[in-house]
């Protein structure tokens, strides 16, 4: 494939990324705004059971399907993958969501790091708000916790990561280092969640022009940092299957520990706490490839595969 052609495919697939999401976001957010009805993670695992249980309106029903099942970006990095690498190209992508095997201590980092960035955040909310006394409710039942798991894993996990770190992060990391390609990835990450974080709060009058850009910022801001975390992982791993998990997994425990100890600040303090660990990696490991692998020994990214640690 020509040249110039190629060096269309990363933009590409942001615009499709972007593209798909928001054309069915956007409406879907109005609809469900002028019937009283949320979606989010927590409201949709609950529309899920209704939906299943017969007790969604149908046309409701029909807004949240094609809502959850948009997958935005993993679509776009499938069809760039497909468009540009071809067979082997998809090959390689789908190899790296079914790595499951990695040295245990990758799993326990996997788990351990949302658990102790929600944990460390109420904490310091609970701090910095005077010690008031946290009054948790759970948003999502705890009974229905591993239901919670896997819907996550399934529609924020399977639903962006064959785009954001199967496709983009090895594309950036091509001709950049790994420091930069987490700043344009988490950049672009953070944006693509204005519709979500922004839209119904101005639709409720919740959020004034100050408040909103300082969201914006913060959402930006925090991605990076958390993307960062995630190149650090995956680039050490190899593993998209467990990018997917960790996913799931931290917008789960962020649930159950962070929304819903009703502590604004310690939900602040989630967002850009990933810059710890992220300041850590950076000065541990260096930018280029967030891994112990130097440069010059690490694996080729041209073929999708990040470098890896034994």
């Amino acid at each position: 494939m020509d040249t110039g052609l190629r060096k269309l495919q990363v933009p590409l697939f942001f615009v499709l990324a972007y593209a798909i999401t928001w054309s069915v976001q956007i409406p879907a957010y109005l609809f469900a705004h002028s019937r009283g009805q949320n979606l989010d993670n927590e409201s949709n695992l609950l529309h899920l059971l209704a939906l299943f249980g017969g007790n969604l309106d149908p046309g409701f029903a029909l807004v949240f399907l094609t809502f959850s099942f948009s997958f935005g970006p993993s679509v776009a990095g499938i069809v760039v993958t497909a468009l540009f690498h071809g067979r082997a190209g998809l090959k390689n992508l789908f190899r790296r969501a079914v790595r499951v095997r990695i040295p245990a201590r990758w799993i326990a980092i996997i788990v351990l790091v949302p658990l102790g960035l929600s944990l460390a955040s109420v904490l310091l909310g609970y701090a910095i708000s005077g010690f008031a006394p946290l009054r948790y409710s759970f948003v999502v039942p705890l009974g229905m916790a591993i239901p919670f798991l896997v819907s996550m894993i399934v529609f924020t996990g399977m639903a962006e990561e064959f785009g954001w770190r199967g496709y983009a992060l090895p594309q950036l990391q091509r001709t950049r280092t790994a420091e930069k390609a987490s700043w344009i990835l988490g950049f672009a990450w953070g944006l693509w969640h204005l519709p979500s974080n922004m839209l119904l709060p101005l639709l409720r009058n919740e959020l004034t022009i100050p408040m909103a850009v300082t969201v914006l910022l913060g959402l930006t801001f925090g991605a990076v940092g958390w993307t960062i975390v995630l190149t650090w992982i995956y680039n050490s791993t190899g593993s998209l299957f467990w990018i997917i998990v960790l996913h799931g997994l931290s917008n789960t425990i962020q649930s159950y520990v962070v929304l819903s100890s009703g502590n604004y600040t310690a939900q602040v303090i989630f967002g850009v706490l990933p810059w710890a660990i992220a300041l850590w990696v950076l000065k541990r490991y260096g930018a280029d490839t967030l891994t112990r692998v130097p440069p010059a020994a690490a694996e080729p990214v041209a073929s999708g595969a990040p470098p890896r640690l034994s």
